[in-house]
């Protein structure tokens, strides 16, 4: 038998999920689109494969997204349970992490790093990097701890589950052409960094702001690579080969050191 205060901790949580399912379907998907029709009848063609537009768009809708959510949001969730204070722990438990922003840096021919388009890069990938850890770990991770309990086995089911979702709901970039192998690739990895950023919240005493300064971190070393010179359309056929299965499974083995590590900094019961 489900108590009222259950119940109402799963209310929450299926309209939370709903909620951030809404927005990302709205801002990653339906208001790129808008904007690109109203610049279109104002008489300006806005071009995808430009890096300017590209990073400007990625931070205006996921501005407008936050702006949107974050009133619902903590109507639903008390945002007084985060803390802001980087201390020198949150650095000795990100230390691993770190090795994976590094692998993760793709520095080529930086000819079209401009200093213009290399600040709009890095402040996409602030944006991105905050905008997902508030809805996932900010909001979400807490109000499943709340759904499944307190005790240390019950807040690594919550955040596994979590996690989960942060995974499953990546499935939304099939809508950029990607081929299966690679979506399904990028859940895993979601999932697998979604484990980390729960267990890194949890130990750095919810410390939000370190959580969105890493994960944006990450991403501003892949972000490196928008800058490589393009390659004419003879070049890129001469060399196009497209990943088979095995080597994403590759790629994304080498993650499950971050996911143990995950899971070890979730031995001790670190609730609030």
């Amino acid at each position: 038998m489900i108590n009222s205060d259950k119940m109402s901790a799963l209310k929450t949580v299926l309209i939370l999920i709903l909620v951030i399912f809404l927005d990302l379907v709205f801002t990653l998907v339906i208001l790129p689109k808008g904007i690109a029709w109203g610049f279109a009848h104002a008489g300006i063609k806005l071009d995808s494969h430009d890096l300017g537009t590209k990073y400007g768009m990625g931070i205006a809708v996921r501005l407008f997204g936050l702006a949107v959510l974050l009133p619902i949001l903590s109507h639903l969730s008390d945002m007084r349970i985060f803390t802001y204070r980087i201390h020198k722990s949150c650095f000795v438990l990100s230390w691993l992490f770190f090795v994976y922003i590094l692998a993760n840096l793709e520095i080529g021919d930086m000819t079209q790093a401009t200093p213009w388009l290399f600040l709009l890069m890095i402040l996409e990938c602030f944006a991105i990097g905050f905008y997902e850890e508030i809805l996932f770990r900010g909001v979400l991770l807490r109000h499943f701890i709340e759904l499944f309990g307190n005790s240390h086995r019950r807040i690594i089911c919550a955040v596994f589950v979590s996690s989960l979702l942060f995974g499953i709901l990546h499935l939304i970039n099939f809508r950029t052409g990607a081929g299966a192998a690679a979506v399904l690739t990028q859940v895993g990895y979601a999932f697998i960094t979604g484990v980390f950023f729960s267990a890194l919240l949890l130990r750095t005493n919810w410390n939000l702001l370190w959580c969105g300064i890493v994960h944006s971190l990450y991403d501003i070393a892949a972000g490196f690579g928008d800058f490589a010179v393009q390659k004419t359309s003879s070049e890129v056929i001469a060399n196009h080969s497209t990943p088979d299965v095995g080597a994403y499974l590759i790629n994304l083995c080498l993650f499950i050191p971050l996911l143990l590590y995950g899971i070890f900094l979730l031995r001790k019961e670190v609730s609030r």
